[in-house]
């Protein structure tokens, strides 16, 4: 994992407490409760916001995807045409549309694979983003920084302590469903836990995030 800061200072205080301490204090503490046993923890910038996420890595997509050598999934007509193709089912060429044909003939390799003027689609999303915390130093602006991960996982804020009008926070963070963390030196208090993340639909807007999350952990690691 490359060194980073949430706070802007380098390698000192609040790295070892938001890069690693989320993973090591609050499984430790209450295992499960935050984010899935095995998760593994990350950084990364999305929106513009810099997070700690909580993931799982489906392996065998990763695999598949090194040994056919495939290649980035970043277009957005692209991964609209993938997920109007059922995994691993043939669909035959000639019931797609003329849109969909075109995007066809464009789609990066080891996507799909093609035979008997049918389409298989073979890849999948390569991980699954579970938590996104956003470090910051007052609730009120980090929660809006927060607010940005609503459509795509749970959330939370890890606010580098002491946490200012406490009653106030802890009533909005259980209304909105925003998990209130606060770093007090080399400890993580779990003030208000954040609320399950329930998907209400899958889109290429979220499979597209998912693949900006795994590039950048992927070169992290």
């Amino acid at each position: 994992m490359k060194d980073w800061s949430p706070w802007g200072e380098g390698r000192g205080n609040g790295m070892a407490v938001a890069a690693q301490g989320p993973a090591e204090v609050i499984s430790g503490a209450a295992p499960g409760t935050l984010f899935p046993r095995g998760a593994d923890l990350g950084v990364l910038n999305i929106f513009g916001v810099d997070a700690v996420v909580a993931y799982r890595a489906d392996t065998q997509e990763i695999e598949r995807r090194a040994a056919a050598g495939a290649a980035e999934l970043t277009d957005r007509r692209v991964l609209d045409l993938l997920m109007n193709l059922p995994l691993g089912v043939a669909v035959p060429v000639k019931s797609l549309s003329e849109a969909e044909r075109r995007t066809l003939r464009q789609l990066p390799r080891g996507s799909v694979s093609r035979y008997d003027d049918v389409v298989v689609r073979q890849a999948t999303q390569p991980i699954r983003i579970d938590l996104a915390v956003v470090p910051g130093r007052t609730w009120a602006a980090t929660k809006e920084k927060a607010e940005w991960f609503t459509p795509f996982c749970a959330r939370a804020v890890l606010i580098d302590g002491p946490l200012r009008r406490r009653e106030d926070a802890v009533m909005e963070a259980d209304f909105y469903g925003v998990g209130l963390l606060v770093a007090t030196g080399s400890e993580v208090e779990v003030v208000v836990p954040p609320r399950p993340f329930v998907r209400r639909r899958y889109t290429a807007a979220t499979w597209q995030l998912v693949e900006s999350a795994y590039r950048q952990l992927s070169s992290n690691r």
